[in-house]
């Protein structure tokens, strides 16, 4: 179980990584806008994700990896509390209920971070 666990989770951060890529706009209008160069935000955020899965990978650098995302995903904080703020919505990435984005803050980022930390070692 801990081994699936570990492969779901290097593949979730793989393919969020990625779609930073595929589909920029989709992170990059959900950035604050008073964070400057959403662009650059974008891509490197697409880069630590693809990084710190591979990094999870790795038995070497497991540890290092997991609490990496963990602290990555604190730094998302601003990005879905300006969600919050646009009512749920961002035209042009996505529209959800308010306490759906509330339900994303509050919930399904600590379960990321309870899932990287399950997977440091």
């Amino acid at each position: 179980m801990k081994r699936v666990s570990k492969i779901l989770f290097i593949g979730f951060f793989l393919f969020a990584g990625s779609y930073h890529f595929i589909n920029p706009s989709f992170y990059v209008d959900q950035i604050p806008p008073y964070f400057s160069n959403t662009t650059f935000i974008n891509y490197a955020a697409g880069i630590l994700e693809i990084a710190l899965a591979i990094g999870v990978a790795i038995p070497k650098t497991r540890y290092l990896a997991a609490i990496s995302i963990i602290l990555l995903l604190f730094a998302f904080v601003p990005t879905h509390w300006h969600v919050i703020e646009q009512n749920g919505c961002i035209p042009t990435a996505y529209c959800v209920p308010l306490w759906l984005a509330w339900v994303r803050l509050l919930f399904l980022q600590p379960l990321l971070m309870l899932w990287a930390w399950s997977n440091r070692k």
